[in-house]
């Protein structure tokens, strides 16, 4: 394993009210305040060499590389307050043929957070299957956010999104006419982040789409709160929390003058959202071109999925005396 040539510098960087810590985040004693939300995007195991000879990811077995993640959520649940989340984006791995559902099984080892719900994020640009893999398997084309709490009373912070309804006027359902528009629920649509060529601009190859985390942070976190990331890679956490009024701090285990250079940088870098009706997977409804015949019949245009819908912890195979929901159907237009 090649090991990374420390910076002579010191082990924090603090710019624009984010803070950086060097240094591993199985111990985070350097943080003395309590931290409302996390968010972050693991190392996948046996993918990337990170550079330092303590980084998590490269472990000999897959249940030490849980156990070690064990210890950075664990941290997490210190240094949080009662009514902070924890929110994780995950996929898959496959290795030597084998298939790893990293989120479940984050969530089955998972010793003290509770799994209140699943965010899906769908990647329309996501990458092909490897060559082995392209006749006998679908593309994969989703990644989880797996949001934990402390407890079940559900006290934490929440702001619903919501975007314009197009057909409200002729929706005959007066509960269904919130004044602020309609959800956009917990299917999003991101393209994938794909930086410039590494090699020439040293951008972080595993790094989450700017507007994915500000989904997560407009959605369970206030101006002014402090957002947390154990594993903050490039630092794309903590230049959406500078530009949306949000305290960061980040721990990386690299403490390379690279590193803090390419993490400086971006939290350094201009950034505008997009309206989060372009993450609506009904955005590509359309209204028609004139109403000349209101009496149009739209059921004749629509076209319809049938998919039981599962609970998260259904999905993740919990034993749960919960209702199921097999009787319920996505309708998607």
């Amino acid at each position: 394993m090649k090991l990374s040539k420390l910076a002579n510098t010191s082990s924090k960087l603090s710019l624009l009210g984010q803070t950086v810590h060097f240094s591993s985040s199985e111990s985070m004693n350097e943080i003395k305040e309590s931290v409302n939300l996390v968010f972050t995007s693991p190392p996948y195991w046996m993918i990337k060499d990170y550079e330092h000879k303590d980084q998590i990811g490269l472990e000999k077995t897959y249940q030490e590389y849980l156990d070690r993640l064990n210890l950075v959520w664990d941290e997490c649940y210190r240094v949080t307050k009662d009514n902070a989340l924890l929110a994780i984006n995950i996929g898959t791995k496959r290795h030597q043929g084998q298939f790893y559902p990293i989120g479940m099984d984050i969530y089955k080892n998972m010793e003290k957070w509770k799994l209140i719900d699943r965010i899906i994020w769908y990647i329309p640009n996501a990458l092909t299957q490897p060559n082995h893999y392209t006749d006998k398997l679908p593309d994969s084309k989703f990644e989880d956010v797996l949001i934990f709490a402390k407890n079940y009373d559900y006290k934490h912070t929440f702001n619903k999104i919501r975007v314009p309804q197009k057909y409200k006027i002729r929706d005959a359902r007066k509960n269904n006419k919130h004044p602020d528009g309609r959800s956009i629920g917990n299917v999003i649509r991101l393209r994938a982040y794909r930086p410039p060529p590494i090699k020439k601009m040293n951008y972080h190859q595993a790094a989450y789409p700017e507007d994915l985390v500000h989904f997560i942070l407009k959605s369970y976190s206030n101006e002014g709160d402090t957002v947390l990331d154990p594993f903050v890679g490039s630092g794309t956490t903590l230049k959406v929390a500078r530009h949306t009024e949000r305290k960061g701090i980040g721990f990386e285990i690299n403490s390379s003058s690279d590193v803090r250079t390419l993490i400086e940088n971006r939290i350094n870098e201009d950034w505008k959202p997009i309206p989060f009706a372009e993450m609506d997977m009904m955005r590509g409804e359309v209204l028609p071109k004139n109403n000349k015949n209101e009496n149009t019949n739209f059921s004749s245009q629509r076209k319809s999925v049938a998919t039981p819908a599962l609970t998260s912890l259904q999905f993740f195979g919990a034993s749960s005396t919960t209702s199921t929901s097999s009787g319920m159907y996505f309708s998607f237009i």
